[in-house]
């Protein structure tokens, strides 16, 4: 697996930037991030796109990376209130052109992105998921005891 190194791929102009970094300059990278976890986690595990999104277009193509959800941020600051609607509405035409849903697009991204069943990957994450269960169970029930018996 290689190193996601974010500042080396970032476009020179925005490397030396003051402060944080947000909107489109990380969208490449936020794409990269999402078919990345995708190939790595089991198709069930849902996956929120976010990073430059600020079109219809540019959540589909998160949607085609594997990301179940997109969410919205810097381009509100930009384009205010009206945002969501816009790309609601920019979305739905794309997705009428092409005959197509968000399900379906979703689905196939995931499809095409996801680890076989199979994987062993998979079964480890299931096993470690199952462990770190139980151990937030015991957790909560001994945060139980506490609150009911105090000292």
């Amino acid at each position: 697996m290689r190193p996601l190194l974010a500042h080396t791929r970032l476009h020179p102009a925005y490397r030396t930037e003051q402060g944080g970094l947000s909107g489109a300059p990380l969208q490449n990278l936020a794409l990269d991030a999402v078919r990345s976890l995708r190939k790595r986690l089991p198709a069930e595990v849902l996956i929120i796109g976010c990073g430059g999104i600020s079109s219809g277009a540019d959540a589909l193509a998160f949607a085609r990376a594997g990301a179940s959800y997109v969410q919205l941020y810097t381009v509100f600051g930009y384009d205010g209130a009206g945002t969501c609607r816009r790309i609601k509405d920019e979305l739905t035409q794309e997705l009428v052109r092409s005959g197509t849903t968000w399900r379906a697009v979703v689905e196939q991204g995931v499809r095409e992105n996801a680890p076989s069943q199979g994987s062993v990957g998979m079964q480890q994450l299931v096993r470690q998921a199952e462990e770190l269960r139980g151990l937030l169970d015991e957790l909560a029930e001994r945060m139980d005891e506490d609150v009911l018996s105090p000292p």
